[in-house]
């Protein structure tokens, strides 16, 4: 099946033509607003940086010290990040002009990242911020014919040529840095979206230190951070952006492996190199639909219940996918009890909680507390209150003491079965507010108001109600791409 779609595809005309084809980024009054957030818009920058200065050796004959000098270098960079947002090509001239067609999509591809964090770092509106994204999608999918496709792509697809596996097996800690890279670029959108502003600061530094701590480093990862994996929340308003960057990543991942294989000559890895930008592209899968096609193929848009911004996975089905880390999981599931987590217009009520460099959705404020109490490590919770534009966002140390710039919140706890949690435990803005509501729901006249602090202490264990889920091995990635670097 694979070989008679490959043999048959026709590469777009842009894809060999000489003449310059680069796009400019949609003009707008929020470029650059990531500079509102210094220290993230400088390790984004060092970002750029590590991807360029790898790239470059991996083509000028220096791979031999990929994983000493070059590394090295890298390094410094990240924990000394330039200023301003540097040229990737002056950095990789030699990568860019071998491939000069890659860069367009990595580039637009770029812009398009870029731009939507800006988007969410500025002083727009929530609702203004949502249409503006929106309207960068449509901006980055008709301006350039090398868009990359926002559909859900099967990565164990991807993931399954002859060259995969090369570069994660041969240089283990350079692939530790892109996939780090990777990580911040999908756990910062959740971070900045729909939260107060004056948290983002307080937010980023449980996330860069997961990210310096941990993250950069972690050679025994078993697949690439997916962006639902790390921002549920945003992943599920704007699914196609979610696909196009695990798309992108995966793009990053496949040319990697290709760059590493020594049994193909410059010709070959370049044919190879066109073949997987064709693979990804919005136009290889015109007039295909996200939740359809024939599993495990190059139109396998089918993604998981319940999380339509992440395709399938190895191993996965559509009820169940294993997470690095976390195991075999339900999508449609609360993560702490087990319970169905509301969804369509209730799917604001839902919960997050990041810790030890994963982020889930679960179904109430007590199960985000409770959850995030099983592990070790400072966590971020985001939790619903009564209002739908107002999400209270809770940072939290070792000990579980969390810190707000809400102030007057308090929550409704109650003695209680997990099947209907999501009935009491919540969080409120005021206490007006949790008298509003115990009044017009009698069953809780007995309930009193937590203050912060006091529902902090209430920390409790796993509910009965948890059940762990089972998949048909015990890891999928167990012997993935084990075997002898080519």
């Amino acid at each position: 099946m694979l070989a008679a779609v490959l043999v048959a595809a026709q590469f777009p005309a842009w894809m060999t033509s000489p003449r310059p084809m680069e796009v400019f980024r949609l003009r707008a009054s929020h470029n650059d607003a990531v500079y509102s957030i210094p220290r993230l818009a400088r390790d984004l920058n060092a970002v750029d940086v590590g991807h360029a200065t790898a790239y470059e050796a991996l083509v000028t004959g220096r791979e031999g010290v990929l994983e000493s000098q070059v590394w090295n270098q890298i390094v410094r960079t990240l924990k000394n990040p330039p200023r301003f947002k540097p040229d990737e090509k002056a950095i990789a001239p030699t990568f860019a002009r071998l491939y000069g067609e890659l860069e367009l999509v990595f580039d637009w591809a770029h812009v398009l990242h870029a731009q939507t964090i800006d988007v969410l770092a500025s002083n727009l509106s929530d609702a203004q911020k949502e249409a503006e994204i929106e309207r960068l999608w449509h901006f980055y999918r008709s301006r350039a014919p090398y868009s990359i496709s926002g559909l859900p792509l099967n990565m164990e697809f991807l993931d399954s040529r002859p060259y995969s596996g090369n570069f994660r097996i041969k240089y283990p800690k350079v692939n530790a840095l892109f996939w780090g890279y990777h990580w911040l670029q999908a756990a910062m959108y959740d971070m900045l979206y729909r939260v107060p502003r004056d948290m983002w600061e307080l937010s980023y530094d449980v996330v860069r230190e997961q990210y310096f701590e941990r993250e950069l480093w972690d050679t025994n990862r078993d697949f690439m951070p997916m962006f639902a994996e790390q921002s549920p929340r945003f992943a599920a308003r704007f699914p196609e952006l979610a696909n196009a960057f695990d798309n992108l990543h995966m793009l990053h991942d496949m040319v990697n492996d290709i760059l590493a294989d020594n049994s193909l000559d410059a010709n070959q890895k370049r044919h190879e190199i066109r073949m997987a930008i064709w693979m990804v592209l919005d136009s290889t899968h015109a007039n295909c639909e996200s939740g359809e096609g024939e599993e495990k193929t190059l139109h396998d848009h089918r993604h998981m219940n319940g999380m339509a911004g992440m395709g399938m996975m190895v191993g996965s089905t559509p009820e169940l996918m294993y997470m690095p880390r976390m195991g075999w999981m339900s999508m449609e599931e609360c993560h702490h009890c087990s319970m169905f987590m509301p969804d369509n217009d209730m799917r604001w009520r839902r919960s997050t909680v990041s810790i030890d460099g994963w982020t889930m959705e679960v179904r109430c404020p007590l199960c985000a507390r409770d959850m995030a109490a099983q592990y070790l490590g400072r966590a971020i919770l985001r939790l619903p209150t009564e209002d739908p534009n107002k999400l209270l966002v809770l940072v939290g140390d070792e000990l579980g003491n969390y810190t707000s710039t809400m102030k007057g919140v308090v929550f409704l706890e109650m003695e209680g079965e997990h099947p209907e949690c999501n009935r009491w435990s919540y969080a409120f803005t005021s206490i007006e507010a949790f008298r509003k509501y115990v009044s017009e729901n009698p069953q809780y006249k007995d309930a009193r108001p937590y203050t912060l602090e006091q529902w902090s202490a209430l920390a409790g264990k796993k509910p009965a109600t948890y059940e762990r889920k089972q998949g048909p091995v015990d890891n999928p990635y167990k012997n993935w791409h084990k075997g002898p670097a080519r």
